[in-house]
């Protein structure tokens, strides 16, 4: 894989990746009307954008009240020292309602998010969380959340 710096992207290809991260199922020719190019300029700016590593996938996002897990909750985790960062990662992943893992810096180690099911669901979750190699947690249900519109420059 060839990786782009920054510098060698141009404002057609910053116009591309803000379009498709605010809707990544558009055609190479709604694409294209939208940045000003033809459907196959779109396609070959894409495939480019790819091959190069600057555009790593393409997702769905999912409402996950609608499928039941209508809890959401950041649960921030400080390791004891024996436990290893890796073999932490690895537990996490193997729980159901962990939905991301982020390693911070500040007093806690990691972040982490969850979506559950109830609040006996997300009690099972800390459990859970806890008997991992973890020091101490601190739990925060989610309110509200809003997404940005996510511009790349």
């Amino acid at each position: 894989m060839i990786f782009v710096e920054s510098s060698q992207l141009d404002d057609t290809d910053f116009r591309i990746l803000n379009e498709l991260v605010a809707n990544g199922r558009l055609s190479f020719a709604d694409l294209g009307k939208a940045v000003g190019l033809s459907p196959h300029g779109a396609a070959d700016r894409v495939r480019r954008l790819e091959r190069s590593g600057v555009i790593s996938g393409f997702t769905a996002l999912v409402n996950l009240a609608n499928v039941g897990r209508s809890l959401d909750a950041f649960i921030d985790v400080a390791l004891l020292p024996t436990t290893t960062s890796e073999k932490f990662e690895q537990d996490m992943l193997a729980i159901p309602a962990v939905q991301e893992i982020t390693f911070v810096t500040g007093r806690f180690d990691y972040h982490v998010r969850v979506a559950c099911r109830s609040a006996d669901d997300l009690d099972q979750t800390v459990r859970a969380i806890r008997s991992r190699g973890v020091a101490r947690t601190e739990t925060r249900i989610i309110l509200r959340a809003a997404r940005g519109p996510g511009t790349i420059t």
